[in-house]
């Protein structure tokens, strides 16, 4: 059998993705349930039950992009980004007492470029929900970054840049980051994702395979 030999930019992709994947969603999830504990636990703390996700559903007025009918176990970063710095539940009144979600709260104002990254997800001001709201944004863009690539590949400069931005983030939730530094000093890619790559070419060859017989190239 022959073994496949990656390049250096194409194993840090890889790695990233895999962050991203595994891991963001895990924090995420822990960041929302820290939320609702803080704000609803004396009522009603997340215990995950159909009660709960539809006491949720009811908070963002009965219509949410978050799958409520699901366990939040299932939810994918897109949904957990809905259901934090989008969502009415956490929404805070700004300066003239309108209720904001923390989004338009604290990050829409900034204004910041398409393809940019927040400098710092630590409040300025000591405001605790800013800096929640830049970290789980911080995350949002980081994994925008990876979601639709040119190509699947990361030079080494990138990957340590964003793994720095995830570890800063991590921690500003109170989050460890023993996993994020394991994962940034490997040689290679985690087991996982050498099984997806393999798994990725393997469906590459036989879609070039397929094409050649549609066209008559194999006899």
């Amino acid at each position: 059998m022959v073994k496949v030999r990656y390049s250096k930019d194409k194993v840090n992709f890889h790695k990233f993705t895999h962050i991203v994947n595994d891991h963001f969603p895990k924090a995420l999830r822990q960041t929302f349930r820290l939320m609702w504990d803080r704000k609803f636990g004396s009522v009603q703390p997340w215990d995950d039950t159909e009660a709960v996700r539809k006491s949720l559903a009811a908070k963002e007025g009965g219509t949410t992009k978050v799958p409520t009918h699901q366990s939040y176990e299932e939810w994918d970063c897109t949904a957990l980004f809905q259901a934090t710095i989008f969502a009415q539940s956490f929404a805070l009144p700004d300066s003239t007492g309108d209720y904001k979600t923390l989004s338009d709260l604290y990050v829409k104002p900034l204004g910041l470029p398409h393809g940019a990254f927040h400098a710092s997800v630590v409040s300025s001001s000591g405001d605790d929900d800013e800096t929640v709201a830049l970290a789980i944004d911080q995350l949002r863009l980081l994994r925008n970054s990876s979601s639709h690539p040119a190509k699947d590949e990361m030079s080494k400069g990138t990957f340590n840049q964003y793994l720095e931005l995830v570890k800063d983030a991590f921690k500003a939730l109170g989050l460890k980051t023993d996993e994020i530094d394991a994962i940034g000093s490997e040689v290679g890619l985690p087991t996982s994702e050498v099984a997806n790559l393999e798994r990725e070419i393997q469906n590459k060859d036989m879609a070039i395979y397929r094409l050649s017989i549609g066209v008559g190239l194999l006899k």
